[in-house]
């Protein structure tokens, strides 16, 4: 991408921003509601919890109940995905399994993690886990038993074996679709987490988030609400450039 493609697109999402947030002051402003406070209120509200540390504990908890829960589900899942594509019939049983789960959407786990594992941080790292774990697995036992029929051939004809088929044709053409996978069990695991940490934790911007709707403090649940999406934003741009550097073949 040229420069002055990254300009215009900068200057896109500028725009865009800038009249979003100008549309909600007005609409704000015409409104007078509580429930629809101003970004200079929501702005304000920031810096003050940013000022008392609140906002930068309950944003690195819920960043640590995410790291747990999505590497265990990312190990389970690339593991287990890459055993159900390359297992063969023997793996039907665990694919079934795991579309049966993947329906079943992270919130709904809730009240069964909180009555294995209580309130805290095991509860929210299962249901981080849960939101994860579906989509790691379907991507890689997708990717890996769609490599090209002619890529194995012709490691055949070369007389590749089994191990390094793997090694050097099935994983670095799964690679692309195997990274995608993780990326999107990634943004799973952060709405999951916030969902959990609504009614299952003590700590995190979703508790915040509660806390500051039960005294009716609608401001501080924008901020809340912002703080979530702007972590969503960096870590889903930190994700694209590992991909970019991991599978610089992929298009």
């Amino acid at each position: 991408m040229s420069r002055e493609t990254d300009r215009g697109a900068a200057a896109a999402v500028a725009g865009t921003l800038l009249a979003v947030l100008m549309g909600w002051e007005g609409l704000a402003l015409h409104l007078a509601a509580p429930a629809l406070p101003a970004p200079t209120q929501v702005a304000g509200m920031a810096a003050w919890l940013a000022r008392d540390g609140t906002l930068f504990t309950d944003m690195v908890a819920s960043l640590r109940r995410v790291f747990t829960g999505f590497t265990v589900a990312a190990v389970l899942g690339l593991g287990l995905g890459a055993l159900g594509a390359l297992g063969g019939q023997w793996t039907a049983g665990l694919r079934a399994l795991v579309a049966v789960i993947r329906p079943i959407p992270p919130i709904a786990w809730i009240p069964l993690s909180i009555l294995w594992f209580g309130l805290g941080d095991p509860s929210a790292w299962f249901i981080v886990f849960i939101g994860a774990f579906a989509p790691v697995f379907v991507q890689t036992c997708w990717a890996l038993s769609r490599c090209p029929p002619r890529y194995l051939e012709l490691s055949r004809s070369l007389g590749a074996g089994p191990w390094l088929t793997l090694l050097r044709v099935r994983l670095p053409a799964a690679a692309p679709g195997v990274v995608a996978g993780l990326r999107t069990g990634l943004g799973l695991a952060w709405t999951s987490v916030i969902a959990a940490e609504l009614v299952g934790a003590q700590s995190g911007l979703g508790y915040r988030i509660q806390m500051h709707r039960v005294v009716l403090e609608t401001d501080g649940v924008m901020v809340g609400m912002v703080c979530i999406g702007l972590c969503g934003l960096v870590m889903d741009g930190l994700a694209r450039q590992v991909e970019r550097r991991l599978v610089d073949w992929a298009p």
